[in-house]
């Protein structure tokens, strides 16, 4: 994205920074609409994986029907990754003809690596952040901008390559799993890592992952459906009640999923914070703290949601390109009747405000529409 009057060129890895004011009218412009929840795996760091297999870790095998998994320490082989998961060219298309501009682009949790040896966790995220900036400098469409992943399994080192992601690479934020190998969040000794998101002004995705009570959920795909969001939820209490809101005001943490549980069960937490006397600010004061995206699929618990936490505090999301997510993440906002402003916060003003990332310009949206700038990078098969 090219720079504008006095402004330096940006990395790779994001658009050029906005600032906060004047936020709205950016927004305004439909080419500005911007999804904060989609995933993506770098091709090259598959690649890398497996022409580097005692360097990180992570075994790679290529299934039949040419899709790719990946294996780490202790958890087996991943699901077989979806086509959509590792390329660019058809997702700007399928963002277009959705009225999405710009996708911010996290991994997908399943290859975070957390289970690696603190040493190879860190090679293993620095490899996928520097293959996701890649990625995104030779897309060249403008449409992503990238989220960095850390080795939360060393919060020193997840505290150092998230100063490295966003300072060196430009990647515009980070995404966590909602626990560290079981630990919850408020007491697995964050702290530099709460700090360093602080300093850099870097938004925190909280994204489930290996989540409580898995060997009930096995059914009706409970899994992703009720699991995801009630790990989300013990995340959240956990940030709450652990005290990370107190020490870390100024840390933005977002809650995909629509938050979870959290937003609907605060005063059933509060009440309990209540009686047990417990530290920590109260869960129903920490709603307007959170961010949240618009993932609810109804939208009454959408329109709740914007009057307990605001309407400033939420953000598009998709969970592209899976197909519990949201297929039409436009639609259901402005199904939920929230009203122009709110609408034009939720769609890109608040997101484009968050993650300081600018909207695509006119000659990006029209190459993102007809594929002018074909990758050039190692593609999928």
């Amino acid at each position: 994205m090219a720079a504008g009057p006095g402004r330096p060129a940006a990395p790779p890895g994001r658009g050029a920074r906005v600032p906060r004011e004047g936020v709205d009218e950016i927004a305004a412009d439909p080419g500005s609409v911007l999804d904060v929840h989609a995933h993506f795996v770098p091709p090259r760091a598959i690649e890398e994986a497996r022409r580097r297999p005692d360097a990180f870790g992570v075994g790679v095998e290529t299934l039949s029907d040419g899709r790719a998994r990946l294996a780490f320490p202790g958890s087996g082989w991943t699901r077989p990754m979806l086509p959509k998961l590792v390329e660019l060219r058809e997702r700007r298309r399928g963002m277009a003809a959705g009225g999405v501009g710009q996708q911010l682009l996290a991994p997908w949790m399943d290859v975070v690596g957390y289970a690696l040896a603190p040493e190879t966790g860190r090679r293993w995220s620095r490899l996928l952040n520097t293959a996701l900036a890649e990625a995104l400098a030779e897309d060249g469409s403008g449409a992503f901008a990238g989220v960095a992943t850390v080795p939360l399994q060393d919060p020193a080192a997840a505290a150092a390559e998230l100063e490295h992601a966003v300072g060196a690479l430009g990647l515009a934020g980070v995404q966590i799993g909602t626990n560290v190998l079981g630990a919850p969040l408020g007491a697995a000794g964050l702290d530099p890592f709460w700090a360093a998101a602080v300093a850099a002004r870097t938004p925190v995705i909280l994204h489930p992952w290996h989540v409580a009570g898995e060997d009930r959920l096995g059914a009706h795909g409970l899994l992703q459906l009720l699991g995801y969001p009630f790990d989300t939820t013990l995340a959240a209490a956990s940030l709450v009640l652990d005290g990370v809101a107190d020490r870390f005001p100024d840390l933005a943490v977002i809650l995909v999923h629509g938050g979870g549980f959290f937003p609907y069960q605060a005063g059933r937490l509060e009440r309990g914070h209540r009686l047990q006397k417990g530290p920590g600010r109260a869960p129903r004061d920490a709603l307007g703290w959170f961010y949240y995206d618009t993932i609810t699929h109804w939208a009454p618990p959408l329109r709740y949601l914007a009057e307990v936490a605001g309407a400033d505090r939420l953000l598009l999301g998709s969970d592209y390109p899976f197909d519990v997510g949201d297929p039409d993440p436009v639609g259901s906002v402005r199904g939920a009747g929230l009203g122009a402003p709110a609408e034009r916060a939720i769609l890109g003003a608040t997101g484009r405000a968050l993650f300081r990332v600018a909207a695509p310009t006119d000659a990006h949206l029209s190459q993102a529409t007809h594929g002018w700038n074909r990758p050039r990078g190692p593609r999928y098969k």
